[in-house]
């Protein structure tokens, strides 16, 4: 089952390698949404959103080969 990820984007750099990052991961099901210059229903800028939930994003920092705790495969 393929996932909605959201991306919550301020256009700062931070944002932008965080968008490349969830591109990264996602598998190639899943459907990923970037909201640029919002802040949407409280969500802050920059975050990540997976199926509703906010998704934490420290743990998407930092080297790909270290982040397989974030499955975002379907």
């Amino acid at each position: 089952m393929s996932k909605k990820i959201e991306v919550f984007s301020d256009g700062s750099a931070r944002s932008k390698s965080l968008i490349q990052l969830v591109k990264k991961l996602a598998c190639p099901k899943c459907e990923i949404v970037v909201h640029s210059g919002v802040e949407e229903n409280g969500r802050s800028c920059p975050s990540v959103w997976m199926d509703g939930k906010e998704v934490d994003v420290g743990k998407l920092s930092g080297d790909l080969k270290d982040n397989h705790s974030i499955n975002f495969k379907g």
